[in-house]
C-alpha cells in the first residue's frame, strides 16, 4: 500500500518536471490548486507552470485518511493535503503562497 510520504515523493518529482502524465494519478478527480494572487488551477491545469525547485516539506501530519504536509517551494511556503480513499492516496489540494 502507498504511504502518504510515497505520494508526496511521486507528486514532487513529477511537479518539479512539470510531467502531467505523471501527476494526473496522483491528484483527486477534485483537486484544487491554489496560488498567489487568488489562482486556481483544477487538475486538468495542473501544473501551471513548472516550478524552479521542488517541493521540501517540514513539517508532517498524517491520520488514517488525511496527511498534510507543509514546507516551501520556489522559497515560498507551501500546503500539500492529500486523502486515504479507499486505500489509495490522492492530492486533493495544493496552497501555495505569495
Amino acid at each position: 500500500m502507498e504511504t502518504f510520504e510515497e505520494l508526496l515523493a511521486r507528486w514532487r518529482d513529477a511537479d518539479a518536471g512539470g510531467d502531467t502524465g505523471a501527476l494526473q494519478p496522483l491528484l483527486a478527480d477534485g483537486f484544487r490548486g491554489d496560488g498567489p494572487a487568488g489562482r486556481v488551477l483544477g487538475k486538468a491545469d495542473w501544473p501551471g507552470r513548472p516550478p524552479s525547485a521542488a517541493f521540501r516539506w517540514t513539517r508532517l501530519e498524517v491520520t488514517p485518511g488525511v496527511g498534510v504536509a507543509s514546507g516551501h517551494r520556489d522559497g515560498v511556503a507551501c500546503t500539500v493535503v492529500a486523502e486515504n480513499r479507499d486505500g489509495r492516496w490522492r492530492i486533493v489540494n495544493v496552497q501555495r503562497g505569495s
